[in-house]
């Protein structure tokens, strides 16, 4: 019977002292999650500015030509210098061309145009002046353009990307045999 009683006594303080044990670590896992939580409240929001880029308020970062193609076979054409001031062609899929200059300007990563200067019209060259249109910018550096109050118009890239990207689909077919996807 003693034996039965230090048995059990022995278990009843190896019992409590790993509920003591499993208590200290929790306090301890507690305070650790706090203290982390506490790092992240302090150094989060500064370490979320190092991560997006600021926005580019330069010229640089529209300025430059641009190409692209909408509906009905129509080509826009549009050249914006670092000065502020560019040229918009848009060929409607005739032959014609609807021209403009216009003032723009980089507000926070999107284009403004503050004003539409028609271009005057020429016989010769085919170019009638354009008075209205909407230039956007887009995601991942395109522009898009509607004119006429059509609600599709032409999507525009940088001549670079557009060439870039034809290098790149002429590389791949490049190492294709003869005969094969080339039809």
């Amino acid at each position: 019977m003693l034996q039965v009683v230090l048995h059990a006594r022995t278990w009843l303080s190896f019992e409590g002292r790993s509920q003591r044990t499993r208590g200290l670590q929790g306090r301890q896992a507690q305070r650790l999650r706090c203290f982390i939580g506490l790092l992240c409240c302090i150094f989060g929001p500064e370490s979320a500015s190092a991560l997006t880029p600021r926005p580019d308020h330069s010229p640089g970062y529209f300025s430059g030509e641009w190409t692209g193609a909408g509906e009905s076979a129509s080509y826009c054409y549009l050249n914006l210098g670092a000065d502020g001031w560019g040229v918009l062609l848009v060929d409607g899929g005739a032959g014609d061309w609807l021209g403009a200059r216009l003032q723009w300007r980089n507000q926070r990563q999107s284009i403004q145009v503050d004003q539409i200067v028609p271009m005057p019209a020429s016989i010769q060259r085919r170019i009638m002046p354009m008075t209205n249109f909407v230039l956007r910018s887009g995601f991942n550096q395109s522009l898009s353009v509607t004119w006429n109050a059509m609600p599709s118009g032409c999507q525009l890239q940088r001549v670079e990307t557009t060439a870039r990207r034809l290098k790149r689909a002429r590389d791949a077919l490049a190492g294709w045999p003869p005969g094969e996807g080339r039809q």
